[in-house]
């Protein structure tokens, strides 16, 4: 074989890992990807938080551990409505509305449950919380679904 002859190469298939879907998104695709990380970064974040400070309510409220358990589980059943209702609100009036909202409701019952002076005050902000945390959470899938090409989807999210 001389050096002149060229050398076959076969072709080669672009890589089809786990997050090739965000190469074929657009600029507005990358924004949304980013918006919605960072959405349920905070959500996972406030989730991963609170049993930290479980121990501290109970030493400073002086409250048991089945009441500080129920403040999360308040949280929890409150952002199963909040997807919900979030879902169904979105297909009426939009779900860009229902997103602000959904984050309105979360920034505000975060800020709240951090000022809250007893036990029920944080159950209701926490509850306010879950509303949004779950509404969010819900809207912003469908709405990352939508921006991730159908051969892609099932992949941008976890």
């Amino acid at each position: 074989m001389s050096t002149s002859e060229p050398i076959a190469v076969a072709p080669t298939r672009p890589r089809d890992g786990l997050f090739s879907f965000y190469g074929a998104l657009d600029a507005k695709g990358r924004r949304t990807f980013w918006a919605w990380t960072g959405g349920f970064a905070m959500d996972a974040m406030d989730f991963m938080i609170f049993p930290l400070i479980i121990g501290t309510l109970i030493a400073v409220w002086k409250i048991d551990t089945k009441t500080a358990g129920g403040v999360a589980t308040v949280t929890l059943l409150c952002s199963a409505v909040g997807g919900w209702l979030a879902g169904y609100l979105a297909d009426r009036i939009g779900r860009v509305r229902i997103m602000q909202i959904t984050i309105l409701m979360f920034s505000l019952g975060s800020l709240l449950s951090a000022l809250a002076q007893d036990i029920w005050q944080l159950t209701i902000f926490r509850g306010l919380l879950g509303l949004g945390f779950g509404g969010e959470a819900a809207v912003a899938a469908v709405t990352l679904s939508e921006v991730v090409g159908a051969r892609y989807r099932g992949r941008g999210k976890p």
